[in-house]
């Protein structure tokens, strides 16, 4: 076994962010606040969006994402079953129920053909998943919201910095939810953000997010709300990230590109190429390939000391959601790409020599190609 451990995912750290995180320190000012304010700023105008509200993870943006929408108790939102079980949660939170639909074989995003069957006058709302960081077909997604009149909500958690046909996933439906945890292309340790181009929607997430203060003073609450809020010091490494995000975005690309052409001719392997519009806008959040057996090759890969991990475990087969009652037959793409898929280092952190040990390690496993 190699001393060098080659982890999942490693963040992108330094002096930047040690910087900005004192300067809150020594102002003295450690929750929401001029940092803030800067970071969404910031993010609004990379997203192309009019609003961005921070807050204190993706999960919560979703769900408050959901809740502006008017989401609620007797509505249906469809969801993709190949994803984060946060999704699902979001929608099962606000007291709605979660439809979810198979995905595309190809992209493992959302299913347009499939969310258009699924289509009933509950559906409150869509939300496609940018899965992995490749954008789902914002087109068919957007054609159809307008057609049956429901509301699309992004959750790109997974897709900081990619496009779909040149715009940034997140400012392209109703709703756009990012998260910034430690494993996001940029982090804030746990963060989230709500982005829109709607007055009303940004200032429901606002109230809801500050318990229900409307701003007639600091005791005075209009509505029920929470305590959603992002911090300064979040803000502070949010900002330090920024000035990273093209190198990481980069490294990330580039990243991909290496894997592809070491593996290429694997046998028994397959990896996704592109995304659901054939835009080059991909930022892979993991990179991931398929296998006759997933589990070996992980244990395979611990024994060079090289991190892996299975895909996303098919949501209608969580034990939380059993009382759905959903059949396997409905997600045979799905299943597919949990019983085969595997997710391999992606830090921006990778070097070219560790890029090139897991590859050799994948293809003595596969037994394909040269070794």
């Amino acid at each position: 076994m190699s001393s060098t451990k080659i982890p999942i995912y490693r963040p992108v750290l330094g002096q930047e962010e040690i910087e900005l995180l004192t300067q809150c320190v020594l102002d003295e000012w450690l929750s929401g606040g001029k940092k803030l304010k800067e970071f969404e700023a910031k993010m609004a105008q990379l997203c192309g969006v009019e609003y961005a509200m921070g807050c204190n993870n993706g999960t919560v943006a979703l769900y408050l994402g959901l809740l502006a929408l008017g989401v609620g108790h007797g509505d249906e939102v469809i969801v993709p079953d190949f994803t984060f079980v946060a999704s699902a949660n979001a929608v099962a939170l606000t007291g709605a129920t979660p439809v979810l639909v198979d995905v595309d074989h190809l992209t493992n995003n959302i299913s347009p053909a499939k969310v258009e069957m699924e289509i009933t006058k509950r559906t409150k709302a869509i939300m496609p998943v940018h899965i992995y960081g490749r954008a789902a077909d914002m087109d068919r997604m957007l054609e159809t919201g307008r057609r049956e009149g429901v509301a699309i909500i992004e959750d790109a958690c997974q897709g900081m910095g990619v496009t779909h046909k040149g715009t940034p996933v997140g400012g392209i439906g109703d709703v756009g939810c990012l998260s910034f945890y430690a494993d996001k292309t940029i982090t804030t340790g746990e963060g989230g953000m709500v982005l829109t181009n709607s007055a009303s929607i940004i200032r429901a997430c606002t109230v809801l997010s500050n318990q229900g203060r409307t701003g007639r003073g600091w005791y005075i609450h209009d509505e029920m709300g929470y305590n959603f809020r992002m911090t300064d010091m979040q803000a502070a490494v949010g900002l330090a990230q920024l000035q990273r995000l093209e190198w990481i975005v980069g490294r990330k690309q580039t990243h991909e590109s290496h894997y592809r052409q070491l593996l290429e001719g694997t046998s028994d392997m397959q990896e996704v190429v592109g995304d659901a519009v054939g835009d080059a806008g991909v930022v892979p959040f993991r990179h991931n390939i398929f296998v006759g057996d997933p589990e070996g090759l992980i244990a395979y890969l611990a024994e060079d000391n090289i991190d892996a991990k299975r895909v996303f475990y098919p949501l209608h087969r969580q034990p939380c959601y059993k009382h759905l009652d959903l059949r396997d037959a409905d997600f045979p793409h799905t299943i597919w790409a949990y019983d085969h898929g595997v997710s391999l280092p992606s830090s921006p952190l990778l070097t070219d020599a560790e890029i090139e040990r897991v590859c050799l390690r994948v293809r003595a496993f596969c037994k394909g190609g040269s070794k």
